[in-house]
């Protein structure tokens, strides 16, 4: 059971950092318009690099889950494919906006 709670929090990071890195643009611009009302190159900076980092860190998290026997070695493969598929796609796409807003 424990198990199971713990691949599925990694998902859900491994979700919630996906939705960061797609919507970052969108989150800036809101940020702007309703909480800041300042140039959103700021916070797309940041919420780039939090996604990036959430899915270094449940890389982090799965491996060291792995080396103290936490998670099986298949889990922790496919835990391991998804994120970093998910990851270099989103991480891609998150970039490019941001180096897009870079002039």
């Amino acid at each position: 059971m424990k198990r199971i709670i713990l691949v599925v929090f990694l998902l859900g990071i491994t979700v919630f950092a996906s939705f960061l890195g797609l919507y970052a643009q969108d989150i800036a611009y809101y940020f702007k318009e309703h909480l800041f009302y300042e140039y959103p190159f700021k916070t797309l900076v940041i919420v780039t690099i939090t996604s990036v980092s959430l899915f270094f860190i449940v890389f982090v998290i799965s491996t060291i889950l792995l080396s103290i026997q936490k998670l099986k070695p298949r889990i922790y493969i496919v835990l391991l494919a998804v994120n970093v598929i998910v990851g270099l796609l989103v991480s891609s796409w998150s970039l490019f906006v941001l180096l897009m807003w870079w002039h």
